[in-house]
């Protein structure tokens, strides 16, 4: 996945004007109107053109775009969810380390010569 120079700088306002730029991308790329776009969406026109030009529109109208245009599977990658632990405890069995285990000695061995 390449890097976006807005990500770099993380100016959030940059961020949203390259995501909608993204959004355009992928838009044109089926060859659909902003007002078809909008519609499918279930989305106003006016919502989708501030969303493709300036980012700005309410994260579950941005998740409506990315399903119609197929591409909500970045959005759940952004937000994949980390490894947690259950607890304090949990995380300070998982620290400690077991000694390894000695070979139990026999208890009828003949005695060495």
């Amino acid at each position: 996945m390449d890097k976006i120079t807005a990500f770099i700088q993380r100016n959030p306002s940059s961020i949203a004007r390259e995501i909608g730029r993204r959004l355009r991308s992928h838009r044109l790329a089926k060859g659909w109107t902003q007002e078809e776009l909008a519609s499918r969406a279930g989305v106003s026109l006016s919502t989708l053109k501030l969303l493709e030009a300036k980012g700005q529109v309410s994260f579950s109208r941005l998740i409506r775009v990315a399903v119609m245009l197929d591409v909500d599977g970045e959005l759940r990658e952004l937000f994949s969810r980390p490894l947690v632990m259950e607890s304090i405890e949990a995380i300070k069995r998982s620290e400690r380390q077991r000694a390894p285990r000695r070979a139990a000695k026999q208890k009828n061995t003949p005695p060495k010569e």
